[in-house]
């Protein structure tokens, strides 16, 4: 039989079991402190990847606003300094407007902030080739709702023919002959970048007079008379009509985009594009007819960064020679690019 342990026998197992629960604590501590470590290290990971993150989504947000088709409404909280710099504007665009001779009639709008600034917004001018972007409006209009395809194509007629005024339809007989057959998204090119009369024609005759009048109303253009006796308007209808033509919700992204394109980079770019920065996009539409001209459009300036914010001009001059019209035009424009863009 084996007797019981001896004194130092029991003494050492005492001494081993205190070693062991020390070094148990210690070894908690140290992992304790790892793992708060980790844990630490974990939540900057976590952090730079989130701000990382967020930097990105501010660069897209950033890209996405310059090529965002614009609309009526602000589609952000307009900021004070915005809409302080449209308030001030008037000044200066009734100063420019004292500078030269004839009736101006002018309408700034700045979606971003919701606010406008005009001079005779609501006095009727001839609207000259202005009315082409009703015709415009309604061929994209009905194409939106499957009325008809662009690609459906249309015929010239000799009573299409308007050997008048702007465009190249009627000047080149032998390459665009009466029987010429196009696309209807041909025509709306013709009529837009080229300020064609006989497109304008043909496409007036193809969704005739009354539906194109009917899109008018539908924009709210109340004030415009299309074609009888003869076609006047007014800043602010002009505006609807613009807003129409950018706002994607009233056509499709798509078509809305489209209709932009045609009105850039036109073969009559003296007016508001011509003081601004080469590299400002301007979507516009000229007109003139006898001692009234005009320009109207949507300017979307390329900042660094890509924080451009676009605005609407219309302007509006009668009674004033071409010359004087035009600089005057330019001079609304170039001070409103400096009143809006940053």
């Amino acid at each position: 039989m084996a007797g019981r342990p001896g004194r130092s026998y029991r003494r050492t197992v005492r001494d081993r079991t205190r070693r062991h629960a020390r070094n148990q604590r210690r070894w908690q501590r140290r992992r304790g402190w790892a793992l708060l470590i980790l844990g630490f290290v974990f939540c900057l990971l976590v952090a730079d990847y989130f701000q990382s993150d967020s930097e990105r989504s501010a660069k897209t947000t950033a890209i996405a606003s310059v090529d965002r088709l614009t609309s009526a409404e602000p589609p952000q909280p307009p900021a004070p300094a915005r809409a302080q710099a449209v308030e001030e504007l008037h000044s200066k665009l009734l100063g420019i407007s004292r500078s030269h001779a004839g009736t101006h009639g002018v309408v700034v709008f700045d979606p971003y902030s919701g606010e406008t600034v005009s001079l005779n917004a609501d006095r009727r001018f001839v609207a000259a080739s202005l009315s082409k972007l009703y015709a415009l409006l309604t061929l994209y209009r009905a194409a939106s709702e499957g009325e008809l395809s662009l690609d459906d194509e249309i015929t010239m007629r000799s009573s299409d023919v308007w050997a008048y005024g702007t465009g190249v339809l009627y000047k080149h007989p032998d390459k665009y002959p009466v029987g010429y057959t196009m696309t209807l998204r041909e025509c709306a090119k013709f009529m837009i970048k080229e300020s064609d009369n006989t497109a304008e024609l043909m496409l007036h005759r193809y969704l005739e007079e009354q539906r194109i009048e009917a899109e008018l109303h539908r924009t709210g253009a109340d004030s415009t008379r299309y074609w009888h006796p003869i076609n006047t308007t007014t800043p602010n209808d002009i505006l609807l009509v613009l807003k129409s033509i950018a706002d994607p919700s009233y056509t499709s992204p798509q078509l809305s985009a489209d209709m932009l394109e045609l009105m850039t980079n036109t073969s009559f770019e003296d007016g508001l594009p011509q003081p601004l920065p080469e590299e400002t996009r301007v979507a516009h539409k000229i007109g003139s007819y006898e001692i009234t001209f005009s320009d109207a459009g949507i300017v979307f300036p390329e900042e660094s960064g890509g924080t451009a914010r676009e605005y609407y001009v219309v302007v509006f001059s009668g009674g004033a020679p071409q010359e004087e019209a035009r600089e005057m035009i330019q001079d609304i424009s170039l001070a409103t690019y400096q009143a809006l863009s940053p």
